[in-house]
């Protein structure tokens, strides 16, 4: 009822601001999902069945609104599965922001605000061609959205665009105290280029911290204050079917007030797709993955994991624009601590598991004014 009553308050507020809307769109895209995992047990190390359901894992519901030439609108709300609340859903914003083009006197800039996404490696464009997250939303070092404002715009001549940005830095999860007395916004600069059609390269680096440097309630040193650098870099290659894309991450992080906890994690993906409509004249795709995050130097968590992924896509259904409207997926993982690198806790595979999820995703978007 709680979740009915919040659906109702947003709306009633939301629908004001539609009414002066030139153009408003509507759209929905929901993820029925079924998840087998098999992992470890703790007391014999013997393989066991760890997982195995059906959830909606998410159910994106969104407005857009164009307001003149140069403001526009976005509203999404997430839905999904959940055991945290008694209904067994939950409810959160996902993106909230307002684009404002031709503010600046540059070209091709625009200035968003708002609950927004974060312009960060591959996260901000990752499209789940694979069920999973974006390497930098996967291991934690971006969110894919946070309360902020950011400036993006395009190099003129198609030679790329960027984006500079200020966030919360704890995402779109955590805002007011629920940020732990951080005070310390993130900042982050973006940038992509395309040197050749089907080549992009770039890079993004962010500045975030956790905590504050002294505690709120006594003024004492907070040892969990901590200044972070993240960086990243990628390079894509679309040419006929073939679309392969590799990234590298990294993630330094430095405690002042307890610098034996200072440590460096590394992560490198590579993401491979084959589309097979030109041959099998469906919309199929075969994709892997292959990932290694390295976190060996983080004294508290040390482990060296090898994440492979194999998986298809088949879009059986298109919209008026050719883009899915529904598509079946299927993603196989497995992940593998290497035991001489990590702590005794992942040894014997402890930590190792296997993971197969079939998903049957459909989206729907339509001008309702």
């Amino acid at each position: 009822m709680k979740h009915i009553l919040k659906v109702i308050v947003m709306i009633i507020m939301i629908v004001p601001a539609l009414l002066a809307a030139q153009e408003i769109k509507l759209s929905a895209e929901m993820w029925n999902r079924w998840t087998l995992e098999n992992a470890k047990a703790p007391g014999d190390s013997s393989d066991v069945t760890s997982k195995n359901y059906f959830s909606l894992e998410r159910g994106y519901v969104g407005l857009e609104a164009k307001f003149s030439e140069t403001v526009k609108g976005r509203f999404t709300a997430d839905l999904f599965s959940t055991d945290a609340l008694a209904d067994g859903a939950g409810l959160k914003l996902k993106y909230a922001y307002l684009d404002f083009a031709n503010l600046l006197p540059i070209p091709d800039l625009t200035l968003t605000t708002g609950l927004q996404k974060v312009y960060f490696g591959t996260i901000y464009d990752w499209n789940y061609t694979y069920i999973g997250k974006a390497p930098s939303d996967e291991y934690k070092l971006a969110n894919s959205a946070d309360y902020g404002v950011s400036l993006n715009g395009f190099i003129p001549g198609g030679w790329g665009e960027y984006a500079l940005g200020m966030y919360n830095g704890e995402g779109y999860k955590a805002f007011g105290t629920a940020l732990k007395d951080n005070t310390e916004p993130a900042f982050l600069a973006n940038l992509r280029l395309t040197p050749i059609p089907g080549l992009t390269v770039g890079g993004s680096v962010m500045t975030n911290s956790v905590e504050r440097k002294t505690k709120l309630s006594d003024a004492t040193l907070n040892a969990a204050y901590n200044e972070q650098l993240l960086l990243d870099g990628l390079v894509r290659l679309a040419y006929g079917p073939v679309d392969i894309t590799a990234e590298y991450m990294s993630k330094n992080v430095q405690y002042a007030n307890a610098p034996a906890k200072d440590y460096t994690a590394t992560s490198l993906s590579m993401m491979p797709v084959l589309n097979l409509k030109a041959y099998t004249g469906s919309d199929i795709q075969i994709l892997g993955r292959w990932d290694r995050w390295d976190e060996t130097d983080n004294p508290s968590k040390v482990n060296l994991l090898t994440a492979v992924t194999a998986g298809i896509n088949y879009n059986f259904m298109h919209d008026e624009s050719a883009n899915p409207a529904m598509q079946l997926q299927l993603n196989y993982t497995t992940k593998s601590y290497d035991e001489a690198e990590s702590a005794a806790a992942y040894s014997n595979g402890l930590k190792d598991s296997s993971q197969l999820m079939l998903q049957l995703k459909w989206r729907f978007a339509n001008t309702i004014k």
